[in-house]
């Protein structure tokens, strides 16, 4: 069903891909464009606005970026499965933050806003990888055409903030310039996302807002499910983890220790030289715990390791596999050790 063809054409136009590239590059864009909303509304007017404030999530993802790709590159460095060393910089925000909410108010507010910050510092990593990385450019004109475009939308930020529809128009014809420029097109929706301009509170509805509220529901019980449909199937066997073991043990490493490790010692590093400080509340336990749920990967670990061992279907099954493993003992550590805090926390 997925390798099956779709094409869109008008006159000498023709536009053919199969289906799981329409979700992957085009249904994508929307899902990455709720995310470049929310990191410009949060750099605007929320968590990202104060420096002192988004030093410490900001620098917790870097070092949980950095320290699992070099794991996953120390077991995989010149083999079948190099590329795919971006697999393990991911954070799924969705369910660590589901995850998280599970354990209820017993968690400070401030561990809640510390791991939302995290996790689109983490994302704005994963979209610049998937740019630079994981793109391989065909066409420099119809890439300058995609620039000019860009450079447009923002030097007329203003005037399109309140024209829902011009704005969309113009995302579509980036998309399209971008697409064929052979760059992955869905990081169009995050570069749309975080050039739309957000007005104040006591401001009329700004299109980036408007566009927030009215693709977050399409992208939640529409593009996510579809994107897991037709990505996140592997076939299961006992050899699935055996076949490529560099694969999955740096992986399961990268996400599960080089997430956690990562994020606590760069987060204790920034508060010992004192560039930042714990939100109130929060200790280093509770740091320890988020490090653990940000290893939960899932849906752009897949999206990338699509893109990193394309058309290698024992490589993506074992990582896939790989992923699923790692999100699961990272989601049961994270919430476990987050418990045991909470449990020698006296009642009120």
């Amino acid at each position: 069903i997925w390798q099956t063809k779709l094409a869109i054409g008008l006159g000498n136009f023709d536009l053919s891909m199969d289906l799981r590239h329409w979700i992957n590059e085009g249904l994508m864009a929307f899902f990455f464009l709720i995310v470049g909303l929310e990191i410009k509304r949060e750099i605007v007017k929320g968590e990202l606005r104060d420096r002192h404030k988004f030093l410490l999530p900001i620098g917790a993802a870097v070092g949980g970026m950095v320290l699992p790709a070099l794991i996953y590159t120390a077991f995989n460095l010149n083999g079948p499965g190099e590329a795919g060393w971006g697999i393990t910089m991911a954070t799924d925000i969705a369910f660590a933050v589901a995850v998280l909410s599970l354990l209820g108010n017993k968690i400070p507010s401030g561990l809640k806003i510390f791991l939302l910050s995290l996790a689109m510092a983490d994302d704005i990593g994963a979209i610049t990888v998937i740019a630079l990385f994981y793109s391989e450019v065909i066409n420099i004109w119809y890439l300058l055409l995609s620039f000019l475009v860009a450079g447009l939308v923002w030097a007329f930020r203003k005037e399109l903030q309140y024209h829902i529809v011009i704005v969309f128009a113009l995302g579509i014809v980036l998309w399209l310039t971008t697409h064929h420029s052979g760059v992955h097109a869905s990081i169009v929706g995050a570069v749309m996302g975080m050039l739309a301009p957000i007005g104040s509170d006591n401001e009329q509805r700004t299109a980036a807002e408007r566009m927030e509220k009215l693709f977050l529901p399409f992208t939640t019980f529409f593009v996510l499910p579809v994107f897991a449909l037709a990505n996140a199937g592997f076939e299961i066997n006992k050899n699935v983890l055996n076949e490529n073991q560099a694969v999955a043990i740096g992986i399961i490493l990268g996400l599960l220790i080089g997430k956690s490790v990562g994020i606590l010692v760069s987060s204790w590093l920034l508060v010992r030289f004192k560039v930042a400080s714990l939100p109130n509340g929060v200790n280093w336990q509770h740091i320890l715990g988020i490090g653990f749920l940000a290893g939960i990967g899932f849906t752009v670990s897949i999206f990338i390791t699509e893109l990193a061992f394309s058309g290698n279907h024992g490589l993506i099954s074992t990582a896939k596999a790989s992923i699923f493993v790692a999100s699961i003992l990272a989601a049961t550590i994270g919430s476990l050790v987050l418990s045991a805090r909470n449990k020698k926390r006296p009642s009120s």
